[in-house]
């Protein structure tokens, strides 16, 4: 898979895995995709998709400040 970056996105720019992301990766690997999926799997099905998340991340800001799209809401913790 070709990545397309633009200028002002660099790959993988400060992001940490939590433990909560983790958390939530396999809740979602054991719901949709493979009822046995482990801690690993999830690790590994965020290391492989960080970068799609970042350049989608900056598509919503993008389109968010250009008034393309309202503001995203996120359910608070």
């Amino acid at each position: 898979m070709k990545v397309l970056y633009f200028d002002h996105m660099t790959k993988n720019v400060g992001y940490q895995i939590t433990e909560k992301d983790i958390e939530g990766i396999l809740w979602y690997l054991r719901t949709n995709k493979d009822k046995n999926a482990t801690r690993e799997d999830a690790i590994k099905f965020l290391e492989e998709n960080a970068d799609a998340a970042h350049i989608l991340s900056h598509k919503i800001v993008e389109d968010e400040q250009s008034g393309k799209i309202d503001p995203v809401k996120l359910k608070k913790d």
